[in-house]
């Protein structure tokens, strides 16, 4: 497993600094290894106190992980002290190690990160011994000396930073054309190359700085080129950004372990579906409910948006003589008709999640009548252009259904020309759609 050390400062409030980097370490699937350089109290209104480490603590971290950890790339967040500089510089300045410098001279909320009479130190002892110096505007305007205006003062600001020593500079966050954000990359080689995503319309956020240049450490610590790691820690801070969370009552503070929810969630997901497919088609007469075109069983994730949220039987739940059968394993947009409904159906009410479609017959339809909330849609009256549209159907008709009853249980429709009629049992989990197969079968059998 690649390691990734992290040289930073401690945000007790979990956005920005070490607390930040661990959590992109662990997202990006590198062990991440730390040297704390300042305890902050911090939250997302202010920073109220800052307690400097010692040199001598900084050094012990350093050795330490140094020793018996030797990392596959270093980043440098808060050096608050011309003897924390100082500290690093004698430990890192032979090393061969990749190092990302990330300029930390103020929090979003305005307090000062980096003590005025360490500016110099900064810059005559940290960026020379660096192989990319992540500025945002403000810290490139700072560190190069001009006004950063638009595209060509970046580019010019890179380059100055270069000759402090730097082998790479990316200037971030250029909002240099509407609607777009640009960072400015130029390399060891004065190759200039641009990065660009949409802007995302967020008010300042809290520790995309520390995000993005953990994101570059990891990248590079996995054997990423410069170039290739200044795109991926691009893309995956943007991602961060767009599902950045409000915590607190001050600044928004930048998601970087949203991915690791999704998986995690994606993982539940299927898991608890597979369960459900087990032990539905297990059931003691279950086979008496699948319709001709078979029957697929679904569950959606909690933010599903589309049918590629929705994990499903691949291949179906099949009938074989008096069984009912998986025809193959449970993944992801497996289905398209019963995860449609889903989706149509979340709209509504987003705790529905799940679905179930068995055949249609009027004894089965009484049943539910009997012991569920039941609406219906009719295929015959389905607009032309929504018929024109593959794949739509189920959707239209799940949400017609639920104008009528908006907590149905059960949706049906009684087919059209070439269409098996057909029901569709919903519920909040995979486990409740079991039970209300096993309330039917009860009575059905």
């Amino acid at each position: 497993m690649k390691v990734a050390l992290s040289i930073a400062g401690s945000d007790s409030g979990a956005g920005a600094g070490i607390q930040a980097d661990i959590k992109t370490f662990a997202a990006l699937g590198v062990y991440g290894c730390t040297v704390i350089t300042a305890i902050t109290a911090q939250n997302t209104r202010s920073v109220s106190s800052i307690l400097e480490v010692s040199p001598e603590m900084i050094e012990g971290q350093m050795r330490s992980v140094l020793n018996d950890i030797p990392p596959d790339a270093i980043k440098i967040g808060m050096v608050y002290s011309r003897r924390t500089i100082a500290a690093v510089t004698r430990l890192l300045k032979k090393s061969r190690v990749p190092a990302v410098l990330d300029p930390i001279f103020a929090a979003g909320t305005g307090a000062k990160l980096l003590r005025d009479d360490a500016f110099g130190s900064f810059v005559n002892q940290l960026v020379p011994i660096c192989n990319l110096v992540t500025p945002n505007r403000m810290e490139a305007e700072r560190l190069a000396g001009i006004r950063i205006r638009n595209e060509a003062d970046a580019i010019k600001a890179a380059r100055g930073i270069r000759r402090l020593g730097a082998e790479n500079v990316i200037v971030k966050g250029g909002h240099f054309t509407d609607g777009k954000v640009t960072d400015i990359l130029v390399d060891r080689q004065s190759r200039i190359i641009r990065i660009t995503n949409p802007r995302v319309d967020v008010r300042e956020s809290h520790g995309s700085g520390c995000n993005f240049s953990s994101a570059v450490t990891a990248f590079l610590a996995k054997g990423q080129s410069m170039a290739d790691a200044c795109r991926s820690a691009n893309e995956y801070v943007h991602n961060a950004i767009v599902n950045a969370v409000s915590i607190g009552g001050g600044l928004v503070v930048t998601n970087p372990v949203s991915a690791i929810y999704d998986d995690a969630s994606r993982y539940r997901t299927i898991a608890t579906l597979q369960q459900a497919v087990e032990e539905v088609s297990l059931l003691d007469g279950f086979y008496k409910l699948i319709p001709e075109t078979q029957t697929n069983f679904v569950h959606a994730t909690p933010e599903a948006r589309s049918i590629s949220d929705v994990a499903g039987v691949r291949g179906r739940i099949v009938r074989i003589g008096k069984s009912a059968v998986p025809a193959s394993f449970v993944e992801f947009g497996a289905s398209r008709h019963v995860a449609s409904a889903v989706i149509a159906y979340m709209r509504v009410n987003p705790s529905f999640r799940s679905a179930i479609n068995i055949r249609f017959e009027p004894k089965l339809l009484r049943l539910c009548k009997s012991f569920f909330e039941v609406s219906s849609y009719d295929r015959i009256k389905e607009p032309a252009n929504v018929k024109k549209k593959e794949g739509s159907t189920v959707e239209w008709g799940t949400q017609v259904a639920l104008r009528k009853r908006p907590g149905a249980d059960i949706i049906y429709h009684r087919g059209d020309l070439g269409k098996e009629p057909m029901i569709t049992v919903f519920g909040k989990s995979p486990a409740e759609v079991v039970n209300k197969i096993k309330t039917i079968l009860k009575k059905y059998q």
